[in-house]
């Protein structure tokens, strides 16, 4: 899926979690210099310019590192082993965190792995192998 600029000028984390629940990721980007993070921004970190919009990013990418957990929180008993991964999304877009289940030894899931996100009842950012 390509990014697409929304006509959202403020993103709650509210609609942010609103649009993961619809299978969408969205995040920010500066008009002047193109940083993009999932992060709220108001004014660009990397160049401070105010020209910030709401952006619809790619919802697959690629495995940068993980940490298989074995040991959970409350609304991931059922869950364990899982990753914790870190994703590169496509097409430019920022890395995120996340979580792969079915994760349970560092053969089931290299570096670099192909990833897409799934949209989950679950907190967080859900992702399955692509």
């Amino acid at each position: 899926m390509a990014e697409t600029a929304t006509t959202q000028k403020q993103l709650t984390l509210k609609g942010q979690r609103d649009g993961m629940r619809d299978g969408k990721i969205l995040g920010y980007e500066c008009g002047k210099c193109r940083r993009r993070q999932i992060t709220p921004m108001v004014r660009c970190p990397q160049c401070a310019a105010i020209d910030v919009k709401v952006v619809e990013f790619a919802t697959t990418g690629k495995v940068v590192t993980y940490t298989i957990q074995q040991i959970a929180s409350e609304q991931f008993l059922n869950e364990v082993p899982f990753a914790w991964v870190i994703v590169e999304l496509d097409n430019g877009g920022p890395r995120v965190s996340g979580w792969m289940p079915f994760i349970s030894r560092p053969d089931d899931l290299p570096a670099g792995q192909k990833v897409k996100f799934i949209s989950s009842y679950k907190p967080g950012m859900q992702f399955e192998k692509a």
